[in-house]
């Protein structure tokens, strides 16, 4: 047609119907007729009809400034042409005009109430003025008229969310795209639909689809992004949300969602980059200001979190989880009051807001202030029910205020709620350690349901490891601590890692499961060959991270306490696994190998049956580095008093109703001693204890409670104490140490478990075996000895450090040596083939296995 065209138009160049035919031609071909048809109305400048086609092809160009005054012309021409009309008001409404292009299409529909785009017209007017009921109609109208116009089922489909009728919409949609499948709008309304009823994989196909055409938009791309991000498809959502964001940078909403992804994905810079970059286009966007405070949290930076949250309280006074925020990064900052007072201002205006009653929970608990505590996380559990870290807390602050068997109590009945909290069922044993009411079976059972419900199931798919099985070569030892900070588990371990960083036969690997950053912290670190930080991964990928390290041993220093990954360890991501200084007590796991322990700790043949793990003997468990700011010891105040001063520093989750029963059995039999009684997180627990030695008999004259205070202040306290009196069945452990530096024996009572051991094995390997009771009768006996001859345990006194300092437990060096021939023992059992044995690190036969094993 277009030759045919172009051939008349030679003979005839001057026939504007031929230009009209021709321009006709090219746009059936989807070229520029442009051209064409400013020839046709330079020739028939005073037809009405070529100024209309002249102006809808500026139109189609997206020139709407130049489609006016061919429309106005076309106009001036026929005063009564409806559709020239109706075409202004589209070049109007395209300039923003929306009064002016209204005007238009009612004009439009009084010339010809059956005009088909002026109704749509119309439409488009009210829906921009978001009265969707009007536009709706109006829709319908034009398509009552014009049933075959594709995009006129679009945008019905549009409208038609407006009014959050999802059903009809995707019904408009497909009618659209039935009538022109490769309407990109279409396609992008209905991803929009499928996003919202959470049918994310729909969504991403229609998106997809939208993005294929020509005509994509960066919304489109933008919303691929978002299903994909919702499915979990992390590297295809965050290519879509950079091409939105490439095809439009004036939005923020893609910019917010891909910050949104790249903070999940624990890229923190990036992610905090993006949301300033979203808040330059939109200062006051509170989703922006919020985010990049938690990131800014999540980064350290604390002081810059808190003003973003701050600014988001500016916009959003009375939102209560804003307050909630803020408190929590007081809290982390030190500033207890000021967070407290947040927290209570986001409870008040969100009485049903969980994150607030935690925040207030969390507030009281690092305030000492544990009943209150204990309150704002029942109030959180009532409002959820399965809220985990509301039941942790609750029975954690229940420990420290010394109600061991109400913690047990709770712990079990938030397992009934959900059992693969793990975290609470390992708090749950921990608890249990403490128990004078659970017998040595009962509690080796209570560690094996443990494993079989969270090791069981993994079993199966534990990895057959590539690790080479030279038993000389270098080797890549893990260790896993949430505790590698200013803490007993940091100060036990770090002695040993200096040591071992020094061996050319070990790269020492470690998987830090918390953030800190103290002088210990980072001490520790330089002492790593490979430091990782691990706190924002699942078990499965640390397990994964351990085998593609591949590691050798992997040691565990958490057991069953706080932010432990034993969960990480039942997949058996290295070939030996070993636990070691956190835990008094078996994993329960049979994917843990050795339990790292000593002769005086767990003596052979004791201890053995209560472990899942083989025992390896070291000469000492740990060492003990006492504290720069420990004073000198005093003398025995005995000598000056005339009487006899027992004392205790443990905490309150290992004093029950027992110990008090026997220590004022002790109190008694001395009736001029006194009991001075430190560590207690507050006064509730002091007159709890107060009333309990009242019941047997004590006056409270006799006694005197401190609080908790800092380690010179505690350690001074120990001037005022002539021996410690030991708690069961969890004893004294790093208490014991510290009284021990500062002069003063603790006597225990054995018990029958690793915990009720610990004191006597501090006792035995410094020679002091006489503070070691077998049972109650000696405990008195033992007690009522030293205070009728105060001379017999003052003399000690002076000589007590030369004794901690000769002991292996004073010799860091040692105990490194003996792990490194530990480790290196068990390796080579390993590339051997044989089964773990339990064995000390003075054996020097260890390449066979012991008889029955």
């Amino acid at each position: 047609m277009e030759q045919a065209t172009r051939a008349l138009l030679e003979l005839y160049p001057a026939s504007a119907l031929l230009w009209s035919v021709l321009a006709m031609a090219l746009q059936l071909q989807g070229k520029d007729g442009l051209a064409a048809l400013q020839k046709t109305v330079e020739l028939a400048p005073g037809d009405a009809e070529t100024h209309l086609h002249l102006g809808n092809a500026h139109m189609d160009g997206g020139q709407p400034d130049l489609a006016m005054p061919c429309f106005m012309r076309a106009l001036e021409l026929a005063p009564a042409f409806a559709e020239a009309l109706s075409r202004l008001g589209d070049a109007l409404q395209a300039q923003g005009h929306l009064k002016e292009a209204a005007e238009c299409y009612r004009g439009a529909l009084e010339l010809d109430p059956a005009l088909a785009i002026a109704h749509a017209g119309k439409g488009d007017i009210l829906q921009a003025q978001q009265q969707f009921q009007a536009a709706e109609a109006s829709y319908r109208q034009a398509l009552a008229l014009a049933p075959a116009t594709a995009d006129l089922h679009r945008k019905l489909g549009d409208v038609q969310v407006a009014l959050n009728r999802p059903e009809p919409a995707m019904q408009s949609y497909a009618a659209a795209l039935q009538g022109d499948p490769a309407n990109a709008m279409a396609h992008g309304g209905l991803g929009n639909v499928l996003f919202r009823l959470d049918r994310n994989a729909q969504a991403a196909a229609s998106y997809r689809a939208a993005t294929a055409l020509p005509a994509a938009i960066a919304a489109h791309f933008h919303g691929l992004g978002r299903s994909l991000h919702a499915l979990g498809e992390t590297a295809e959502a965050e290519s879509a949300y950079r091409q939105a964001i490439a095809l439009d940078a004036t939005v923020a909403a893609p910019m917010l969602h891909y910050a949104d992804l790249l903070r999940e994905t624990r890229r923190k810079e990036p992610a905090i980059a993006i949301y300033q970059a979203a808040l330059l286009l939109e200062p006051h966007n509170i989703d922006a200001l919020n985010n990049l405070g938690m990131a800014l949290q999540e980064d350290g930076q604390l002081e810059q979190a808190l003003a973003s949250f701050r600014q988001v309280a500016v916009l959003a006074p009375n939102n209560p989880i804003t307050h909630s925020n803020i408190a929590a990064v007081l809290n982390t900052m030190g500033q207890q009051d000021a967070a407290l007072d947040s927290c209570r201002r986001a409870v008040k205006l969100g009485p049903k807001s969980t994150a607030a009653h935690v925040n207030l929970g969390t507030c009281l608990m690092e305030m000492g202030r544990l009943s209150e505590a204990v309150s704002s996380f029942e109030t959180v559990a009532k409002l959820d029910p399965h809220h985990r870290r509301a039941h942790i807390n609750i029975s954690a602050a229940l420990t420290r205020l010394g109600r061991i068997d109400k913690a047990i109590a709770h712990a079990r009945q938030a397992l009934k709620i959900n059992p693969d909290w793990d975290e609470l069922h390992s708090n749950l044993l921990f608890y249990l350690t403490h128990s004078q009411d659970i017998d040595v079976a009962a509690l080796l059972a209570e560690h094996l349901k443990y494993a079989e419900h969270f090791e069981a199931p993994l079993r199966a798919a534990w990895p057959q490891h590539a690790n080479v099985r030279d038993p000389e070569r270098r080797l890549r030892i893990g260790f896993v601590s949430a505790d590698l900070y200013n803490h007993a588990v940091a100060h036990f371990i770090t002695p040993i890692l200096e040591h071992l960083a020094l061996s050319p036969r070990l790269e020492i690997v470690i998987y830090a499961n918390s953030f800190h950053d103290d002088h210990v912290s980072r001490h520790l670190h330089g002492l790593a060959h490979i430091w990782r930080q691990v706190e924002k991964l699942t078990h499965a990928e640390l397990a994964q991270l351990v085998t593609s390290d591949a590691i050798d041993i992997l040691i565990d220093l958490s057991g069953h306490t706080g932010f432990n990954r034993l969960p990480a360890f039942a997949r058996k991501p290295a070939p030996l696994q070993l636990s070691w200084i956190g835990y008094p007590g078996t994993t329960g796991l049979q994917a843990m190998d050795y339990f790292l322990t000593d002769r005086h700790l767990s003596p052979p043949g004791t201890l053995d049956a209560q472990f899942t793990e083989k025992l390896l003997r070291l000469p000492a468990t740990a060492p003990f580095l006492p504290s720069p700011d420990a004073p000198d010891i005093g003398p025995a105040p005995a000598l000056a008093n005339g009487y006899m001063t027992f004392g205790s520093f443990n905490r309150a989750g290992k004093l029950n109703r027992s110990v008090i029963a026997r220590w004022a059995k002790l109190l008694r039999l001395v009736p001029s001693a006194r009991m001075l009684v430190a560590a207690m997180p507050n006064k509730q627990t002091s007159d709890m204890l107060r009333s309990w030695f009242h019941q047997e008999g004590i006056a409270s004259t006799r006694l005197t409670f401190y609080g908790y205070t800092n380690t010179r202040d505690y350690l001074g306290l120990h001037h005022q104490v002539d021996i410690c009196l030991d708690t069961s069945p969890y004893t004294s452990g790093t208490t014991g140490f510290h009284a021990l530096w500062m002069g003063v024996p603790t006597l225990t009572l054995r018990g029958r478990t690793l915990p009720g051991h610990v004191t006597s094995a501090i006792l035995s390997a410094t020679g002091l075996d006489e503070f070691i009771a077998l049972d109650e009768a000696d405990f008195l006996a033992k007690g009522q000895r030293f205070a009728s001859n105060i001379d017999s345990f003052s003399a000690l006194r002076p000589a007590m450090r030369d004794r901690m300092n000769n002991a292996a437990t004073g010799q860091p060096a040692v105990i490194a040596q003996g792990l490194e021939l530990a480790l290196r023992s068990i390796w080579r059992r390993w590339c051997a083939g044989l089964p773990a044995i339990s064995f000390d690190v003075g054996d020097t036969v260890i390449a066979e296995p012991a008889a029955g094993d």
